[in-house]
């Protein structure tokens, strides 16, 4: 059997295993994919039009505040057989923190990167993968949650929780026997907002940049208020003028074409091909006017290095420029988050953990800039350990609707989607 395996593996690099399936989209595990590959390591920039068009996903950046009157007392942190405290002024705290999150949480903050999850991977050559997660989450129960908090364009899907092959939800002890019920109210509530006709929004992230997460303690418990939220944006292009921009440049890369092989001769091969090769062409332009001294041909010469140099210019202009506008939606971002308690109601399980990783992600930053020793201290404790107290799980690297199944169920009138 483990030699069938291989020569299968050997003879299918890019085959796709089920891994697991969410409501009616069938959750993927590229085996070919490196690691390298199913990983994103990047900075939050969500206020910037390049990191929604590039990165997008789920990032956690902020750092907690104390509350009122703690503000000046000492914080530390402390993990021995599988305990994790925090003493806060003297006074040791058991937040009950399970392993499946903690651990993962404190690789992620001690990382210099924000962005926990990204699904705007799948690169050209399949040398990526669709989904990617940040290091600390990849391959564990804390990615698959993450994963599924930005399907929230899928309502019919989100309220459900992934299963393994067995028909079996995906469940840490801590989550316990959970089974997911459909709400249909609060499942029409959020299709009526997210894919109404009115619907305001081109895309969006959820981040935790500028929300104010503040811990304080009562009656002997750690607390925390703020949570993350759904940034909304609105792109907004003026498709007239991206044709006639789209026009000009394929035929400056016409005219770099033709004057290249008027210039180089017998040089030119398809391997320069500017729309693909743009460098190798242009140090081949240099090497060939440095040996011929411009001897022949001036006019193409000089007519290439001016198509070049406005095709670069190209690259330099702003959004505006290129009849392009990125919009934040202020008022819709607050309007749809005043949903946020809706949102752990429809699904107990994915929204808790995600407030979790944001939170417990910022009070480890406010213990990492106050007290950077224990920090040292309590990483080296916890960052050889490994979770089990969470089944093993595959984080998926891409989706797929299943059709079929949708239109079986709604025959069945089963109503899943």
């Amino acid at each position: 059997m483990r030699i069938y395996f291989v020569i299968m593996m050997a003879c299918c690099p890019v085959l796709l295993f089920g891994q697991a399936t969410l409501n009616v989209l069938d959750l993927h595990y590229d085996y070919s994919i490196p690691p390298k590959g199913k990983t994103i390591e990047a900075k939050a920039d969500v206020e910037n039009f390049n990191f929604h068009i590039l990165t997008g996903g789920i990032s956690f950046e902020t750092v907690a505040k104390p509350a009122a009157g703690l503000e000046k007392k000492k914080i530390s942190l402390d993990y021995n057989d599988g305990q994790f405290t925090v003493t806060i002024g003297g006074q040791v705290y058991d937040p009950q923190l399970p392993d499946w999150q903690l651990i993962p949480v404190v690789k992620f903050v001690n990382s210099p990167y924000q962005v926990a999850f990204s699904s705007l991977g799948d690169t050209v050559g399949n040398n990526q993968a669709r989904l990617l997660y940040h290091p600390a989450f990849r391959n564990t129960l804390l990615g698959l949650r993450i994963f599924e908090a930005d399907v929230l364009n899928i309502p019919g899907v989100l309220w459900d929780l992934p299963r393994d092959n067995n028909k079996q939800y995906l469940l840490a002890q801590s989550e316990g026997n959970y089974i997911p019920q459909k709400d249909s109210v609060l499942n029409l509530k959020l299709y009526d907002e997210l894919c109404g006709e009115g619907r305001p929004f081109s895309s969006f992230v959820i981040t935790d940049k500028k929300a104010d997460i503040i811990f304080d303690v009562q009656n002997g418990k750690l607390l925390f208020e703020g949570h993350p939220y759904y940034l909304f944006t609105k792109n907004k292009i003026n498709r007239k003028e991206i044709k006639e921009l789209q026009k000009r440049i394929e035929q400056y890369y016409r005219d770099i074409e033709e004057n290249a092989k008027i210039f180089l001769g017998d040089s030119y091969t398809s391997d320069l091909n500017p729309r693909e090769n743009m460098a190798a062409l242009s140090k081949q332009l240099e090497q060939k006017e440095s040996k011929d001294k411009i001897k022949f041909n001036p006019f193409p010469y000089q007519r290439l290095k001016a198509d070049i140099a406005e095709l670069d210019s190209l690259q330099t202009k702003s959004l505006k420029e290129l009849s392009m506008a990125f919009k934040i939606l202020d008022g819709f971002t607050a309007s749809f988050n005043k949903n946020w308690e809706m949102l752990k109601q429809y699904n107990p399980v994915v929204y808790p953990t995600l407030e979790n990783v944001s939170r417990w992600s910022a009070f480890f930053r406010y213990v990492k800039q106050t007290n950077p020793d224990n920090w040292e201290i309590f990483l080296r404790k916890v960052s050889d350990k490994r979770p089990t107290d969470a089944p093993t799980v595959k984080t998926p690297t891409s989706f797929e609707i299943d059709y079929i199944r949708i239109f079986t169920d709604k025959v069945k009138k089963q109503e899943i989607f």
